[in-house]
């Protein structure tokens, strides 16, 4: 009898293990704000070392399409390069949460995709700037359950408030943003691991962003408060540099004076402050996998690691921030672990977060031939990447593909994030390509809106210091790499859908050939191609990459030409905006007093945080 139990046990276990991982996998993606790469954020947090990088695949040549929160998080959601959403900045006329309404966008991006596949699709934390107090009732759409943080207390650590699928706004006083964030995620993974269905949840910690306010730095839980006390910034290769690297620059950056002792002293601080709070978001991941372990569901779901954007403290005189087109600001962290990935492992194989969509649909199952699949998404997938890390790079002119292009934009100010409050710059609206090299070097080329250029060669100059572009009218090679450059940014801040994926394809000689349906046999298919001198009158014939003046917005008139001249901007695929009105929140403020995040409360549950939780009052809705 006990041999027959044992051995009905054993079935029911296979059949258990089979059933779960004969569902399409889960998808569990956690995206930080503001997070470093290069100024070695990652180094500190244990738990992202012991359980995604050791077990799963860090891709080290991951960038953004928008060096900005709302923007970058846009492009993600629709799969999208930023001058197709139109979403452009954090605040109007750029772009927020209500330019996102208007636009239509809310009602087709990536969790109506998700759950038209069949899956539960779930967010907590934050998702777009702009989400406010005012405009709360209007949920973000298409999520199976979302908890949103709510503006204006995204950025306080210790007094969250959020809205549940566009309910009345809650805060949880006595409660650190991570902590309330990492109970959230269990109690949801409890909830839908009991489900028939494959589910997608977002967590979106807003760590370690800076509060909003002068000289106000990211708010640890206070059982971090205290480490790394002699922890500084690093003083990499671009720190501060001399007149002689400064002056290279362009726009704002080239007139920024060295930083002095004072502000130093300060920038160490932020950086302290920074590595403190992400030990708040390992103990989110520590505890997410624990329990997708625990519901037997590990193996079967794909946990990604990223950050919006990147972030730099002290690189090229600038303070601190976001917002520029340098290694620091556009390439991030980006690390995968789940079915089929290989642990260990580091790949150069290029990607961006506009590729985000088209992999989290080619996971569920939602392929190009379906007639849920969206028309206009200028990602690709990356889920080949992801099992395969360690392909060889597309080589030219054999399979070239344009995958190595990738497409950097922004449009209005750069932020220069001092120790005593933000410095706006105006004149910081610029194009850039990155050419992602099969050695992990990349070229860098960026037009601004005030006409000046910037070029580097970043294997031999890594910090982005010798500005090529300088003097390129005195060498024949750097002239000729200059015209292919510009032709390339000329495509690629036009592109849209395939032309996204492969801008190589609106570059050929032949106007016939270019932007066709079916790509086979292009003239030109990379840049080694491109560079034969035979190509020089088409190259030199296409019209320079320039802005008629800074703005603070996309204004199409002001960026033509376009390659074609009709590019669509997206505009078919979203409503016109001009002159959108912002929501504004005028409710009384939700007071906290005090530091959270003790050790008592590691552990805290949802259930527990609830217990004094307040919904806010007419009067703080306003």
């Amino acid at each position: 009898m006990e041999y027959a139990v044992f051995i009905l046990t054993a079935l029911i276990s296979i059949c258990f293990s089979i059933g779960v991982q004969a569902q399409r996998p889960n998808i569990v993606f956690i995206i930080t704000d503001d997070q470093d790469l290069h100024l070695g954020s990652l180094d500190r947090q244990l738990v992202v070392q012991k359980e995604l990088v050791e077990k799963g695949t860090t891709f080290s040549q991951h960038y953004v399409t928008v060096a900005k929160c709302c923007p970058s998080r846009a492009s993600l959601l629709r799969g999208q390069a930023g001058h197709n959403t139109n979403i452009t900045e954090v605040s109007a006329p750029g772009g927020n949460y209500d330019k996102w309404l208007i636009s239509g966008q809310n009602e087709d991006y990536l969790p109506h995709w998700l759950t038209a596949a069949g899956y539960n699709a779930e967010y907590i934390g934050k998702i777009m700037n702009g989400y406010n107090t005012a405009n709360y009732e209007t949920a973000p759409g298409g999520w199976t359950n979302i908890q949103t943080s709510v503006d204006s207390y995204t950025y306080e650590y210790n007094n969250l408030v959020t809205s549940l699928n566009g309910e009345t706004p809650i805060s949880y006083p006595g409660y650190h943003q991570s902590d309330i964030i990492r109970a959230m995620a269990l109690d949801r993974i409890e909830n839908m691991s009991a489900q028939d269905k494959p589910f997608f949840l977002g967590i979106a910690p807003t760590t370690p962003h800076v509060e909003l306010g002068a000289g106000k730095w990211p708010v640890p839980p206070v059982r971090y408060e205290n480490e790394f006390p002699d922890l500084k910034a690093p003083r990499s290769v671009n720190w501060n540099p001399d007149d002689a690297y400064q002056q290279q620059k362009a726009s704002w950056v080239k007139n920024l004076p060295l930083l002095n002792d004072t502000t130093i002293e300060r920038l160490d601080g932020l950086y302290r402050a920074r590595a403190q709070s992400l030990l708040g978001v390992d103990d989110i991941i520590e505890d997410v996998i624990a329990k997708l372990e625990e519901k037997g569901i590990l193996n079967n779901t794909f946990i990604i690691y990223t950050s919006d954007n990147g972030w730099h403290i002290g690189n090229h005189r600038v303070s601190a921030g976001k917002s520029l087109h340098y290694l620091e600001d556009s390439n991030v962290p980006f690390i995968v672990r789940g079915p089929g990935v290989p642990a260990n492992t580091t790949s150069n194989l290029p990607g961006a977060h506009l590729d985000l969509a088209p992999t989290f649909l080619d996971i569920a199952g939602l392929t190009p031939d379906n007639p849920a699949y969206p028309p206009f998404l200028d990602g690709r997938s990356l889920l080949a990447n992801w099992k395969d890390p360690e392909t060889e790079p597309t080589q030219c002119p054999i399979n070239g593909g344009g995958h190595e292009v990738i497409n950097v934009e922004y449009w209005g100010r750069g932020e220069e994030e001092t120790p005593w409050g933000v410095i706006a710059h105006t004149n910081n609206s610029y194009k850039t390509i990155r050419i992602v090299r099969p050695d992990g070097g990349t070229y860098l080329y960026s037009k601004w809106c005030t006409g000046e250029a910037e070029l580097y060669e970043t294997a031999s100059d890594p910090g982005e210091l010798t500005n090529l572009a300088l003097g390129a009218d005195q060498d024949e090679a750097r002239t000729r790499l200059l015209s292919r450059l510009n032709g390339l940014l000329l495509a690629a801040k036009s592109c849209a859908v395939d032309t996204c994926r492969n801008p190589w394809s609106l570059l050929q000689p032949e106007p016939d050939r270019r932007a066709v349906d079916v790509q086979t046999n292009l003239t030109i298919t990379c840049l080694e191609q491109a560079m034969e001198p035979k190509f020089d009158n088409f190259f030199n014939s296409l019209p320079q990459v320039s802005f008629e003046q800074c703005m603070m917005y996309q204004y199409r008139p002001n960026e033509m030409p376009y390659w074609p001249e009709d590019a669509g901007l997206g505009e078919a695929y979203r409503k016109p905006t001009d002159n959108y009105i912002s929501s504004t929140p005028t409710g009384e403020r939700v007071v906290s007093q005090g530091k959270f995040g003790t050790a008592a409360q590691r552990n805290v549950t949802l259930s527990e945080i609830m217990k004094t939780a307040k919904m806010l009052t007419p009067e703080q809705l306003g």
